[in-house]
């Protein structure tokens, strides 16, 4: 996370253009969103179970990064393709995500306009899809959040490529 906010000072400074970054973690390591609590976490069961915790600087819920590969898009905030609101770069890069996916061979689609379930407590990523998520057959492919400063446009995303999406509860009260 701290190469991702590096990268999002160069830009913002314009000594590097805006960049896209493609990573995997070792090991294992929960990140929370930036306002997320810590209070959420089991330190205790982190800990025996070998894992990391990070904080974010994007928002967002709690995310298990094992057997998933994580992006981030960083720019400057006059980037055309990071330009406007919050929610409307956020769907550009939804809309692209979503299309590599389906260049993939995946069945996937952009989940517009999500209405809020009343189960705003809960600290799991890939429990529910947001506005402009990426899914498939009802399920959250994608979970992605964004950041906007001084420097410019931070955002991170997620892509489960294997194993137990559930094993984040492991490690959460």
């Amino acid at each position: 996370m701290a190469v991702d906010e590096a990268i999002l000072e160069s830009a913002g400074r314009g000594d590097s253009l805006p960049t896209l970054r493609l990573y995997a973690w070792e090991p294992a390591c929960l990140s929370l969103g930036y306002a997320q609590p810590v209070s959420d976490v089991d330190m205790e069961r982190l800990h025996a179970r070998g894992w990391d915790l990070v904080r974010r600087p994007t928002g967002g819920r709690a995310v298990l990064h094992v057997d998933e590969l994580t992006y981030s898009v960083s720019g400057p905030l006059g980037e055309l393709r990071l330009a406007g609101t919050v929610l409307e770069s956020y769907n550009r890069l939804a809309a692209a995500l979503t299309e590599a996916l389906r260049l993939l061979g995946l069945p996937v689609q952009v989940q517009e306009h999500v209405k809020p379930t009343g189960r705003t407590t809960n600290p799991v990523c890939f429990e529910l899809p947001s506005t402009y998520e990426s899914t498939g057959g009802g399920k959250k492919l994608v979970g992605s959040a964004q950041a906007r400063g001084r420097e410019g446009v931070l955002q991170h995303g997620s892509l489960p490529l294997t194993g137990d999406l559930g094993r984040v509860l492991q490690a959460l009260v």
